[in-house]
């Protein structure tokens, strides 16, 4: 038997090879040229020292997924345990394949620890494990049984199982493996998630860490305040006196209207979700649930993104939908600014029966104090103030900016709340 084997290594050194007849392990000295000159070649370049399989597993961690599907023919079948169907035909396996490559860092490498051959009935097994950057990882163990096509030496079928194989997780499995490889490559990652988390709990279901009471308790006074907000969404309404315009605290109104002008902001960054950069949450509909629920759909798609990678293709306008194209308008910036701007000045002087700047800021602290969406409010805007600049860099990669350019906008755009986001939106390079 083989110890420990990185597939990547070849098998030229090895003059052996072993296989399984009953309990019995028994070993062979032959090479296992499966591929030999009179038989179809996956690839020139692949030694002939090694088997259809390590080469297999070789070209899987060289992510050289056309390689790894050329190992197969053309009606072969891949059972992948973790996954509820078989695969049928190459065609799918080379679709799973290249999922699978999506969802792994480069990191990521499968290595052989024990391979056994039987040449004559053309049947290899394979005990291996997962490895990040050399450092087995926990519970990546698995064996694989293949079949071979004696005629074509190519993998006829395939059969994966990974301990412990307790449920079939599927597509929910691969995804929970994907975010764990980004938080292992970017452990800043947890930092939106973990404060997501809190986020959650204080905001809608903790009891006196904010005042008034939960999400749980609907109460009408709650709901009621939210749709008279709603009605005067940026102000419009009440400017405009409109007959079913509510009287609010323009306090409340300032910083509610302050804060949806601040979550619009981040549909400037719509051009992070491509065809061809697919999130886990969609970003359209993300900067939509931002106008409702605001930093509960912002920290989890911070923390679940796809990050640009270093051999970015340029990016252009035509690339992008039609919203994010629209978005892409120099116009946003300064039109969001504006709203923002007014909103802060609605607060102070809107709405004069409130009183001049004391009797109003009291009044505003008073209803506060007992008020679980205004409250809430603060705690979006503390965060919307954190984590604004987090999309910056990825966003100038996507225009050509290369590192240590416009560093001065850079640093405006994510340190300058509210206004630096704005003068970003603005100032940035075109697509």
């Amino acid at each position: 038997m083989r110890n420990r084997r990185s597939a990547d290594d070849g098998c030229s050194n090895y003059p052996t090879q072993s296989f399984s007849q009953g309990t019995t392990t028994h070993r062979n000295a032959f090479r296992f040229p499966f591929m030999t000159d009179d038989k179809v070649s996956v690839s020139s370049s692949r030694s002939t020292s090694q088997t259809i399989v390590e080469q297999y597993f070789a070209a899987w961690n060289k992510r050289n997924m056309d390689e790894a599907a050329a190992c197969f023919t053309e009606d072969a079948e891949y059972n992948d345990t973790a996954f509820p169907q078989p695969l049928q035909g190459k065609e799918q396996i080379e679709k799973h394949l290249y999922r699978c490559a999506g969802a792994f860092p480069d990191t990521f490498k499968f290595v052989i620890d024990d391979l056994a051959v039987d040449r004559e009935n053309g049947k290899i097994g394979a005990k291996w494990h997962v490895e990040n950057g050399g450092e087995e990882l926990p519970f990546t163990r698995g064996t694989s049984f293949y079949t071979l096509d004696l005629d074509s030496g190519l993998i006829q079928s395939g059969f994966d199982v990974v301990e412990p194989a307790v449920i079939k997780p599927g597509d929910a499995g691969l995804t929970l493996l994907s975010q764990a490889a980004k938080i292992i490559e970017q452990p800043v990652r947890i930092v939106p998630l973990v404060l997501w988390g809190a986020y959650m709990y204080v905001v809608f279901f903790s009891e006196g860490i904010l005042p008034g009471a939960n999400a749980l308790v609907l109460e009408q006074r709650t709901w009621e305040e939210v749709l008279n907000l709603s009605l005067n969404f940026f102000l419009v309404a009440p400017i405009l006196n409109l007959p079913f315009s509510p009287v609010v605290h323009p306090g409340l109104e300032g910083i509610f209207n302050l804060l949806l002008s601040w979550a619009a902001m981040f549909a400037g960054f719509l051009s992070d979700e491509r065809d061809d950069k697919k999130n886990l949450m969609p970003m359209l509909p993300t900067v939509a649930g931002m106008q409702f629920l605001t930093s509960a759909f912002l920290l989890p798609y911070l923390g679940t993104r796809e990050s640009e990678t270093e051999d970015l293709e340029p990016v252009f306008v035509d690339d992008l939908g039609a919203v994010a194209r629209a978005f892409e308008s120099k116009a946003v910036g300064p039109f969001l600014g504006s709203v923002g701007l007014m909103s802060i000045v609605w607060a102070f002087v809107g709405r004069p029966e409130f009183g001049g700047f004391n009797e109003r800021y009291s009044s505003l602290i008073d209803l506060l104090s007992i008020d679980r969406v205004g409250s809430s409010f603060l705690v979006d805007l503390a965060i919307f103030a954190l984590f604004q600049g987090w999309l910056v860099d990825d966003d100038m990669t996507r225009r050509g900016v290369m590192q240590g350019e416009m560093n001065t906008l850079k640093a405006v755009a994510k340190y300058v709340p509210f206004f630096g986001m704005a003068a970003y939106l603005f100032l940035r390079p075109a697509l």
